[in-house]
This record gives structure tokens, C-alpha cells and sequence, in this order.
């Protein structure tokens, strides 16, 4: 029996360029304060609603409806990045990411219900241990011990991220291929949210 092949998947806010062009100097600022870290290259920054890793190639049109039928019951709503902070937290962390300032309830209404969705197609819950959504970017991925909280003054530069404000009116299957030199993401579906034009 020939083995399904299978696709790495994830559904995601696309983050326009205009936007990720402002988070490399961020990187840079943050460098020399990290220690051994794998960075989010240019051009890769996204916001992660649901991960769901390997899935069979032939669900990708039932995962894509699912998802679609989420977007179709949204209207675009405004966000803005801002703020920079840690995964678990700045004395033990393991990621650094820039958050979401304004919009953060609504991108975190719009994962629940993409999660919702995709539960009823058999894909285990993102909120099954009654953990919070938090909206956010990933900046780096941290290899080596490192206590952040001596840097508090330097990340609250960027509370406010000048140009940081963007629209949200679609999401995106996303396909990650792993690579030694870093993932490549690439849309397998876009799906636009209800235009507020055309609503009466």
C-alpha cells in the first residue's frame, strides 16, 4: 500500500511587506542581546491561528472549505503590531516575538473559530488545555540560556511600532517546508472575509 503523501500545514494572518520590512531592524536592535538564536527570516513573518502539522494531501480541500467557511462570516477589522515579549516569559524564554497592540481580541475570536471549525474535521483542539491565545510574530527562536528582563527598558521601544498598522481581511493555508537553512512557506488557499460593503 503506497503511503499518503502528506503536507505541513498552518492557518495564518499574511503579514503585507510594507510591514515586514520593519521587524529586520527590530531583529537587529535585539541581536546582540540573545545569545545562539534562529531568526525569522525577512519575508517569513506571519501570525499563526491554528498549526496543524502533517496533514494527508487530499484533505487539503476539505481543511481549505472548513477554513473558508470561517472567513466567509468575518469582516475585516484593523491591527496593530506592537511590543515585543517572550515565550514562556523574559526570565526562561524560548521564543521572542512582537505582539499585537490593537486587534488582539478579534485576531484571538478569529483563531477560536478556525479552531472550532477544523475540530469538527477530527483535528485536535488549540484551546484544549485551557490556554490563552496570544496573538503574535515570531522574532527568534532562543538556543542557549538567556534572562531577558535586564533588556525590559530596550524591548519598550517598541510598544509602538510607527507604520505598524495593518487590515485583516483574509487568511491563508499555509504549506511549511523545512529546510536546513530555514522554512519556506507558500499559500495553498486564501480565503476573503465578508467585504463590509456589502453588508446593507
Amino acid at each position: 500500500m503506497i503511503k499518503s503523501k502528506v503536507v505541513r500545514c498552518f492557518v495564518a494572518v499574511e503579514i503585507p511587506e510594507a510591514i515586514q520590512r520593519l521587524l529586520p531592524p527590530i531583529q537587529e536592535a535585539l541581536r546582540p542581546k540573545m545569545g545562539k538564536a534562529s531568526w525569522t527570516k525577512p519575508g517569513n513573518f506571519h501570525l499563526t491561528l491554528k498549526f496543524l502539522g502533517d496533514i494527508r494531501h487530499e484533505a487539503i480541500g476539505e481543511v481549505s472549505q472548513a477554513v473558508q467557511a470561517v472567513a466567509e462570516t468575518q469582516v475585516p477589522f484593523s491591527m496593530e503590531i506592537g511590543g515585543i515579549g517572550a515565550f514562556p516569559n523574559l526570565i526562561r524564554p524560548r521564543v521572542v516575538w512582537v505582539g499585537v497592540k490593537r486587534g488582539a481580541s478579534a485576531v484571538a475570536r478569529l483563531a477560536e473559530a478556525v479552531d472550532l471549525q477544523l475540530v469538527q474535521l477530527g483535528y485536535p483542539s488549540s484551546f484544549s488545555r485551557n490556554e490563552q491565545f496570544h496573538a503574535h510574530l515570531t522574532l527568534a527562536r532562543l538556543r542557549s540560556r538567556i534572562n531577558l528582563k535586564p533588556f525590559t527598558t530596550l524591548f519598550r521601544k517598541y510598544d509602538t511600532i510607527d507604520s505598524a498598522t495593518l487590515t485583516v481581511n483574509e487568511i491563508t493555508l499555509m504549506r511549511s517546508q523545512l529546510h536546513p537553512k530555514g522554512a519556506i512557506y507558500s499559500p495553498l488557499n486564501v480565503m476573503s472575509f465578508f467585504p463590509i460593503d456589502a453588508i446593507s
